[in-house]
C-alpha cells in the first residue's frame, strides 16, 4: 500500500496527480496615510455615519432652543447629514413657497409665471448660511480665540439651528404681511437663542468668544430679511 503526500490528489481513474497548479497569493501594499486627511473622502464619512432617529432627536433639541441639551444629543459625534438635509429642504420650501405666495396674489392666474431665480438664490443663501459662514466662525473660534469647540461641531450646530425655518417658511405662504413678520421673528428668536445658549458655556470659559455673538445675530437677522424682501417681496409690495 502506497502512501501519497498530502499535496497529491487522485483523478477520475485513480491515478496520482502530481503536477498541481500552484496558486499565487498577491499581497497588495497598504495605502499610505494621506498627509492631508481633511482632503480625503474617507475623512468626511464619519460625519454621515448617523441614524435617522438621531437626526430627529437633534432637530427636536434645536427647536427647544432655551434648553442647552444639544451637545448631550450630539456627544462626540457631530454630523453633516442633518445640516445638509435641513438646508436642502429649506431651499425647496423657498422655491415652492415663494412661487405659491405669488400665485395666491395673482389676479389673472392664467398668466402666472414661475420665478426660477428663487432656486438659484435660495441655494446660494441657504448653503452659505449652513456651511460657509459657520466654517469661517469655527476657524475663528478654534484657531484665533482658542475655543474648545471644533470647526465641524460649530457647522453641525449651525445647520441644526436652521431647522425651525422648515416650519416658519411654510407658514409664510399665508398672504398676510403681519403674519409673515411674526413667523419670521419667531424663527429668528429660536435660531439665535439656540446658538447662544449652546455656546454660552464655552463663552464663559473664554470671554473673547462672546464677540462671536455679534456676527451670529447679524447673519441671522440678514437671513430673515432675505427671506422676506426677496422670496416674499410681492406680498410686502401689495400691502403697501
Amino acid at each position: 500500500m502506497q502512501n501519497f503526500g498530502s499535496n497529491n490528489d487522485l483523478d477520475e481513474k485513480g491515478h496520482v496527480m502530481t503536477d498541481q497548479p500552484k496558486i499565487k497569493v498577491k499581497f497588495e501594499p497598504k495605502p499610505k496615510p494621506s498627509t492631508c486627511p481633511i482632503c480625503t473622502v474617507e475623512y468626511y464619512q464619519q460625519f454621515f455615519d448617523i441614524e435617522q432617529r438621531d437626526v430627529y432627536m437633534r432637530i427636536r433639541c434645536s427647536l427647544l432652543s432655551w434648553k442647552p441639551e444639544f451637545y448631550q444629543c450630539v456627544g462626540k459625534n457631530p454630523d453633516l447629514w442633518g445640516p445638509l438635509w435641513i438646508s436642502t429642504t429649506i431651499i425647496f420650501i423657498l422655491f415652492a413657497g415663494g412661487n405659491l405666495s405669488r400665485f395666491l396674489l395673482e389676479e389673472d392666474k392664467r398668466h402666472f409665471k414661475y420665478e426660477y431665480n428663487y432656486m438659484y438664490v435660495a441655494v446660494l443663501i441657504v448653503y452659505a448660511m449652513a456651511f460657509i459662514i459657520p466654517i469661517i466662525l469655527g476657524v475663528i473660534m478654534k484657531y484665533i480665540l482658542k475655543s474648545e469647540l471644533g470647526v465641524f461641531e460649530i457647522v453641525c450646530m449651525y445647520g441644526y439651528s436652521l431647522s425651525v425655518y422648515m416650519f416658519v417658511l411654510v407658514l409664510c405662504i399665508i398672504p398676510y404681511n403681519e403674519a409673515q413678520w411674526f413667523f419670521l421673528m419667531c424663527g429668528l428668536a429660536n435660531s439665535t437663542i439656540f446658538l447662544l445658549v449652546n455656546l454660552w458655556d464655552f463663552m464663559k470659559k473664554n470671554k473673547q468668544t462672546t464677540l462671536i455673538a455679534v456676527p451670529i445675530i447679524s447673519f441671522n437677522l440678514a437671513l430673515i430679511l432675505c427671506f422676506k424682501f426677496y422670496f416674499f417681496r410681492l406680498i410686502y409690495a401689495v400691502d403697501d
